[in-house]
């Protein structure tokens, strides 16, 4: 906005950056201190069902790893600065950079140091998860000073905006918090079997939801800078649409191969049958939620880019609420499962909640033609469903699926030809969306 407002002089900007570092880093030591301090008696709160060897395994684990959230607060802020100016791609290594620092230290560090090793990985991640963002950053004409303007317009305009937003973050980190305490109480392995199934089903979430909404934000934002109110909803709908078209078969592939890929993933080590039958059970009603956590990143950042932080907050204290009460009466019946049902019903209500406060914000949306368009998608879906399980039963009597290349080979030619089926099927369904898909192949056939 700053940007937008002076012409293009960055000047006052990185002066903004600057409070906003020094600052942000004087607040966020102290917090991290005070966290190191109360290791015990967070670690007592958080998973109350562990026992004492685990319980201090875990301080031990937290007071090193809360180095990492001081250099994701400056990788993070350096991320902002980056998609401000439209660049995504340090950005979108960072994960990656992070991902191989624990590598590191679970293939290096864990040999030499033991379980602390882990944590050692984790601050390397975050380390290198920072590092990898700063030179673009610089490479903008940002250079680093030692001030702090609490009195700067900007700065104020911030500290109204960002209470709102970090309890929004605050409400999905006690989310988890809530969820881990109810598993820890439930059968042994129940923490790691429910956080392996959210890994796996955030994969697609991360690919197709998160990255479209953070790729788009700058664009939103900009735009309501500029009161170009009319651009900022097509943007929006465009989006909108481009998730819808791929979530939607995405849900239906995990669904129909959640066994394979549980089984391709974790089937193996120590990971015994019961661990992965449980796996794939809470993978299954993970998938009924996918679209509305792929959907909600780009929800919630329409209403930052709008400079609204308080509707996000108050579905998400709703979500919350309908999770641990859902949470709370599933597990008597469905177990760890359970946890994964109320998850995707807190999900799906929060999504529908943004959806309709948005529509009201923004004068209205064209539901008409995404609702037709959405109605394609899921009935293209459901047929590339029936494609698809029908070659997963082929490909069972041609490999043997008890090897991981047969595996393997029966989880890929199912997911090809199923892939295959639904980009035809929106073909003669005429989505416009598939455009986007064949485009480069396109280009290929003419190459």
């Amino acid at each position: 906005e700053y940007i937008q407002k002076n012409g293009g002089d960055k000047k006052e900007a990185w002066g903004l950056v600057n409070s906003l570092i020094n600052f942000g880093v004087i607040i966020l030591t102290g917090v991290l201190l005070l966290a190191a301090v109360l290791a015990p008696v967070l670690v007592g709160i958080v998973a109350p069902g562990f026992d004492a060897e685990k319980q201090m395994m875990v301080i031990n684990l937290m007071r090193v790893m809360l180095l990492a959230p001081l250099f994701f607060g400056l990788s993070n802020l350096a991320g902002g600065i980056l998609n401000s100016f439209k660049n995504f791609l340090a950005y979108a290594l960072a994960p990656i950079v992070y991902n191989l620092g624990i590598i590191v230290g679970v293939v290096y560090l864990v040999p030499l140091y033991g379980y602390i090793g882990l944590a050692y990985g984790v601050v390397l991640g975050a380390f290198m998860h920072m590092i990898i963002q700063l030179p673009g950053v610089f490479a903008f004409g940002y250079r680093y000073r030692l001030h702090i303007d609490l009195r700067h317009p900007a700065m104020k305009k911030i500290a109204l905006l960002m209470p709102p937003r970090t309890l929004g973050i605050a409400i999905s980190q006690i989310n988890i918090v809530i969820n881990t305490i109810i598993a820890s109480t439930l059968a042994v392995g129940s923490v790691a079997v429910f956080n392996l199934a959210d890994n796996l089903q955030s994969l697609p979430i991360s690919i197709f939801g998160i990255s479209f909404a953070v790729a788009v934000f700058p664009t939103l934002a900009e735009k309501y800078s500029l009161q170009k109110l009319s651009e900022f909803k097509n943007d929006f709908v465009q989006i909108f649409r481009q998730i819808i078209f791929l979530i939607i078969p995405t849900m239906v592939l995990y669904w129909l191969l959640r066994a394979q890929i549980v089984r391709l993933v974790l089937g193996a080590g120590e990971f015994g049958w019961e661990d992965t039958r449980f796996t794939v059970s809470v993978l299954a009603f993970f998938t009924f939620g996918m679209i509305a956590y792929a959907l909600i990143p780009l929800l919630a950042r329409s209403f930052y880019a709008l400079q609204d932080t308080k509707t996000p907050l108050i579905t998400g204290v709703i979500a919350l609420v309908v999770n641990v009460s859902a949470a709370l009466i599933l597990i008597q019946y469905l177990n760890v499962v359970g946890l994964a049902a109320a998850l995707s019903i807190a999900g799906l209500l929060n999504m529908v909640l943004l959806i309709v406060f948005l529509n009201k914000r923004l004068k209205g949306l064209p539901w008409k033609q995404i609702s037709l368009m959405a109605a394609k998608v899921c009935i293209s879906a459901v047929l590339m469903g029936g494609v698809g399980y029908v070659m997963l039963r082929v490909a069972n009597l041609i490999v043997t699926t008890h090897t991981f290349w047969g595996l393997l080979t029966q989880t890929f030619i199912t997911a090809v030809t199923a892939i295959f089926a639904y980009l035809a099927l929106a073909t003669i369904f005429k989505i416009p969306e598939v455009k986007v898909i064949l485009k480069p192949m396109e280009l290929f056939k003419r190459i």
